[in-house]
Formats: C-alpha cells, sequence, structure tokens
C-alpha cells in the first residue's frame, strides 16, 4: 500500500483541515502517516489522534534556554532527518516549512517522492512583518515549491487567482475549502445551553430568566432582557475584532455577546479591561474553547455567529475562515467582514450580512437589524438549511479526490 506523510511543523491535535485531507487520501487506498510537534523531548514518540498514527518531534532539540533561531534551523536538519525514515510514496507539506523538510529529507535521493503542497496561509501575504530582501527568499522558494509538486491546495478562489498571477502558473491551485462535515444538529441540546447562557445573563443582571427580577416583580416597560446573543469564536487574538463586539455590546442593550475560544492571557486581560471600562461585564460572557465536535451546541444556541476579521494583511483581507462554515452547519445567520470570500458565501447563499469590520456604528446597524427584522432573519435561518447542505466536507473533498486521482501516480 503506497504511503502519504503529512509533515506539521506545529501541533496536529486540532487541525481539523489535515484530518480531512489525509481521509480523502485513505479513501484512495494509501496508507497515512504523520509528523507533528510534541514536547520538549520527543524524538519519534508515536501516538494515535482520532485514528492517525502521529510521530511527535521536538522543535526545541536544545530546550527552552537557546535561542529560538537556533533550535528552528536545528529542528529543521533533524526534523529532514527523520522523515528519510518513513520512505514514503507521497509527501504533503502542511505550508511552506512543512513542505521543505519533505524537500530536504530525500533532496539527495534520485528516485524522489510526488509532493503537495498544502497551503493553509497565503505565504506571501502574511499577517506578518518582512523585510524586502526576505520577502524576495520567500517567494523564490514558494516558487520553487510550486514547481516541485504535483499539486497545490489553497483555501478559496481568490488566493488561487492571486498565486497563479504573482507566480504566472499554467496549473492554478486547487481550491478545498475547510469545511466541516456535515453536521447532525440537535436543537434540543442547543436550546439546553442557550438556557443556560440566558441564565447566566439574566443572573448577572440580577433577574430571572422567566422575564422576573429576583425580588418577584415583573420587568418594566423600560427594561431591557438582553436576551439576542451574539457569539464570537475561535482564536482570542488581535485583528480578530472582538474589540468592535464589545463596542457594539456598549453600545446595544438589547444584545449580549458570548466570547468563545482560548488565547493569550496578556491579550484577554486587554479585552477584559475593555469590558470593565465599557461597563459591560454583566452582558458578556468568556468560554474556554470546546472541542470541535461538541462546537455545534455552542453555536446553535446563539441567534448571531459574528466573523469581522480586521483587514490589517492581505492574507486577513482574502481570508475565508473555517469557524465561517462552522456556523453554517450550526445553522446561525453570520455577520462578516465586507471582504471578497466573506462577501461572496454569504451574498450566494443570502444567510447573513458583511459590512466594514472596523465600522462599529455599521456593525451595530447590522446586528440591530438581525435581532430587530424577524423577517430577514428567518429568511436567512432558511437559506442556511440549502447551504448547509452544499457547504460540506462530503461535498467539498470531491474535488480533492479528483486531484489524487489525476496526479498522483500511485493508486
Amino acid at each position: 500500500m503506497p504511503v502519504v506523510l503529512k509533515i506539521c511543523w506545529g501541533y496536529w491535535e486540532n487541525a481539523s483541515r489535515d484530518k480531512r485531507e489525509l481521509s480523502a487520501y485513505r479513501e484512495a487506498g494509501y496508507e497515512t502517516i504523520v509528523m507533528a510537534a510534541g514536547n520538549s523531548k520527543d524524538c519519534g514518540r508515536l501516538g494515535s489522534i482520532d485514528g492517525f498514527p502521529v510521530y511527535f518531534y521536538s522543535l526545541k532539540p536544545f530546550g527552552d534556554n537557546c535561542p529560538i533561531r537556533i533550535n528552528q534551523i536545528i529542528s529543521l536538519l533533524k526534523w529532514s532527518r527523520y522523515a528519510k525514515r518513513f520512505k514514503p510514496d507521497v509527501i504533503s507539506g502542511h505550508d511552506f516549512t512543512g513542505w521543505m523538510i519533505g524537500w530536504m529529507s530525500v533532496m539527495f535521493r534520485h528516485k524522489k517522492p510526488e509532493f503537495i503542497y498544502d497551503s493553509h496561509e497565503f505565504e506571501i501575504g502574511r499577517n506578518t512583518k518582512r523585510s524586502k530582501l526576505r520577502s524576495s527568499i520567500i517567494q523564490k522558494i514558494e516558487r520553487f515549491i510550486l514547481g516541485k509538486s504535483k499539486f497545490s491546495i489553497v483555501v478559496n478562489e481568490s488566493i488561487a487567482d492571486e498565486i497563479q498571477r504573482a507566480y504566472k502558473l499554467s496549473q492554478r491551485p486547487i481550491v478545498i475549502r475547510n469545511m466541516p462535515n456535515y453536521w447532525d444538529i440537535d436543537n434540543s441540546v442547543c436550546r439546553e445551553v442557550r438556557v443556560s447562557f440566558l441564565k447566566q445573563i439574566n443572573k448577572n443582571l440580577e433577574t430571572e430568566y422567566d422575564g422576573k427580577k429576583k425580588d418577584g416583580s415583573e420587568i418594566g416597560k423600560n427594561e431591557v432582557t438582553p436576551d439576542f446573543l451574539v457569539m464570537y469564536h475561535g482564536a482570542i487574538v488581535p485583528d480578530r475584532g472582538i474589540e468592535s463586539l464589545l463596542s457594539v455590546v456598549s453600545r446595544n442593550p438589547n444584545i449580549s455577546a458570548l466570547v468563545l475560544g482560548n488565547g493569550q492571557e496578556k491579550y484577554r486581560d486587554h479585552l477584559f479591561g475593555i469590558v470593565k471600562e465599557l461597563d459591560i461585564e454583566k452582558r458578556v460572557i468568556f468560554h474556554e474553547a470546546v472541542p470541535l465536535k461538541e462546537l455545534w451546541k455552542y453555536l446553535g444556541a446563539v441567534d448571531l455567529s459574528y466573523s469581522m476579521i480586521v483587514g490589517h494583511s492581505q492574507s486577513y483581507f482574502l481570508s475565508l475562515p473555517n469557524k465561517f462554515f462552522e456556523s453554517i452547519q450550526s445553522l446561525t445567520p453570520i455577520i462578516a467582514s465586507n471582504f471578497p470570500e466573506m462577501t461572496r458565501v454569504v451574498d450566494s447563499y443570502e444567510i447573513g450580512l458583511v459590512c466594514d469590520p472596523e465600522d462599529v456604528e455599521a456593525i451595530n446597524a447590522c446586528v440591530e437589524k438581525f435581532r430587530a427584522d424577524k423577517e430577514f432573519y428567518d429568511k436567512c435561518k432558511q437559506n442556511l438549511k440549502i447551504a448547509k447542505e452544499e457547504l460540506c466536507w462530503e461535498k467539498e473533498s470531491v474535488k480533492l479526490k479528483d486531484a489524487i486521482s489525476q496526479y498522483l501516480c500511485n493508486q
């Protein structure tokens, strides 16, 4: 049986896209092996994640006290030596670094395996500061990578267009969007989760979820029960529009926000400070990340999914996040940045609204339309049922299976 080696120079536990990619190779008759980052002492420890054999290697072979660049260089050399041992027929490199490790591992072999470049990021448009020299070197290396790969994979049409244009490619990258499998949703479970959130918010506001105050009196006409839930889910990092969401909550007493995910403690503390400064602590819930298999319970419990990435780089401007499709699978309407790929999906299926991610007033107006315009909201919910059937991995994986059949000689 031919072997596909996936090289991920990073942590693989939550690499849902990689797992779906490897499942397609398995269905095509390949054995799959993964190399991924482990703890500081790992040197080929074998584990299993979601049924995939994973060999773990250290990213810090000289320990935490060694300068990061030295650790990185030594890791690259060590990983390339380890990869030789697997003698794969196909190497799929997770991003730029994973591919280069694979190439270094067989550099002096006469008969090389076939290579696939799995680009999770728009490499030449990454959200990072680079000198002109470094950018030029990266472009030259990526041009080499694309030329030596049987095919390359990118996450959306805009990035495929940009890469083909930048490198004048005759073979356009294959677009495999980062979609989850079709999710079966239990609405009763979603309702239970929703009630728990609303009870927590109303407890903060000293009211009961049944619409009464704690002293038993009715809520007055001019008092607001903020039961429209808007959720951000994903990494708690800058440039994801979380600050704008908090500003919207401060402007709109009818809504509450749920921020679900993990992130650096320093940045979380920054957000806590904003919440306190805006005096919205009672209407904002921070919740740690949940396993992907349970995410639907939380997305399905809220009224609106918030995906307002700020376009401070070309990579962000052309993004189409996986959480976008997770919201669709949860049948939750979306408010998103008015960037090309997100706009394409939202407008094609009429499942939400897009606006300028840095215009808080515009975001608030959109959120309020979802909340106040029941006819519009119900239409979005109905259209999501159509989008859910079409925008799932079962449909998207067909393109990858076709590429495997067309370009790889080991059948």
